[in-house]
């Protein structure tokens, strides 16, 4: 199955036509990715290449009887909580510095875990606490892009070139249970020697 867009949200909708609603799990740094395959619960697999980040909830494919919808998996967090705006503008600063996905609220802030991470809050006077939490609503970076030697002539480095080469590649042909599939929405069951769509 093929989950091409996201047709609504099964926490902020009310559905009440009987379809069993099945959990498609994804860990938080899944979820801006542009292609992947999962595994429902019920063991059906889905391409997933809706074109926007994914959130809890979203209804991703539906068949007569069932509606394939993201759960978004828990994940340990560091709760690094702040009194002031100035100690807000210091802390964001130092875990920009370190290209850390985070969240921010009106008196903390939140990180995925990771022991470093911890320790460096700590070292430069915060008080942070491990929580369990979902990575919903963060501003997730992307510490690659960007990054390596400007190649000559152009304004690009040479990561921002591996980035393009990547997504190029992303929009190219895929198989799926012995089907071919195109990003156009057409297959092949014959190794592409011809192309259609239902």
């Amino acid at each position: 199955m093929i989950a091409k867009e996201i047709t609504g949200n099964i926490i902020s909708q009310h559905y009440d036509d009987g379809k069993l609603e099945v959990p498609v799990a994804f860990d938080w740094f899944e979820t801006d990715k542009k292609r992947m395959m999962k595994v429902a619960e019920d063991g059906t697999e889905l391409g997933v290449m809706v074109g926007q980040t994914i959130k809890d909830g979203d209804v991703l494919a539906e068949t007569a009887d069932k509606r394939y919808f993201a759960r978004i998996r828990t994940a340990q967090l560091i709760e690094i909580p702040v009194d002031s705006m100035k100690e807000m503008g210091r802390l964001c600063f130092e875990l920009g510095n370190r290209h850390l996905s985070l969240k921010v609220e009106d008196d903390r802030v939140l990180v995925p875990y990771d022991h470093p991470t911890m320790e460096y809050t700590k070292k430069i006077g915060y008080e942070p606490h491990i929580i369990e939490g979902s990575f919903d609503g963060f501003l997730i970076v992307k510490a690659h892009a960007g990054t390596g030697t400007i190649i000559p002539g152009t304004n690009k480095t040479t990561g921002d070139v591996a980035e393009e080469e990547q997504e190029a590649e992303a929009d190219a042909e895929y198989e799926l249970n012995g089907v071919l599939h195109r990003p156009d929405g057409s297959h092949s069951h014959d190794g592409g020697h011809t192309w259609h769509t239902h």
